[in-house]
């Protein structure tokens, strides 16, 4: 009994069609998964990329905010603070007021910079101050204020409390800065002279 071999590839020099397609679907797949891979890698790079700038950018503000004259954005805050507003709003707009900020060119700079070719304007980045009144806090912390933006609601909301009077001495710095659609809020203080 002679048996015949069947060989499926046919013993050519070569390889099929169905060889040659098998393998463009499979090369596909692969190069299909690593496409994917590097576009989200890129996505989170550059979303990573624009938060770092936001926080940078707030970081720049709140060290711009803190070497100020105590005294006289203390005397500026509770002047202009009423039982409807209890905080103070900064941002590009407030540059003008060269009472409180001596250099309006220095003062555009911080609160409407432009980094990697996006400008930030009043909109996109703010300064709110606070003062270290407990009667003003509790408000504040039981009713924000519409003005304040959600993110900065909640780091108010989970704020401490202080018992001691130091309003003469502090004023509660907050800096939200907006990036794409985001707002990052960072907070600081502004300290009287006589204790930094």
């Amino acid at each position: 009994m002679c048996q015949k071999k069947m060989n499926i590839f046919y013993d050519k020099h070569g390889f099929t069609l169905i060889e040659v397609l098998l393998s463009i679907v499979i090369l596909s797949f692969v190069v299909s998964g690593m496409f994917m891979f590097f576009t989200n890698a890129m996505t989170y790079t550059a979303y990573s990329q624009s938060k770092t700038v936001a926080v940078n950018i707030a970081r720049g503000v709140i060290h711009y905010m803190e070497r100020l004259d105590f005294q006289t954005i203390n005397a500026y805050v509770h002047d202009h603070m009423t039982e409807q507003t209890p905080f103070i709003r900064f941002d590009a707009s407030s540059c003008s007021n060269t009472s409180l900020f001596p250099n309006e060119d220095v003062c555009q700079a911080v609160f409407a910079p432009t980094v990697n070719n996006v400008t930030y304007d009043e909109e996109d980045v703010q300064a709110w101050l606070i003062p270290y009144d407990q009667a003003i806090w509790s408000q504040i912390k039981t009713n924000p204020p519409n003005e304040f933006p959600d993110p900065l609601k909640q780091t108010i909301q989970n704020e401490k409390d202080i018992k001691e009077n130091v309003s003469d001495y502090l004023l509660r710095l907050y800096v939200t800065v907006r990036s794409n659609n985001e707002v990052i809020v960072l907070k600081g203080v502004i300290a009287n002279e006589s204790i930094r």
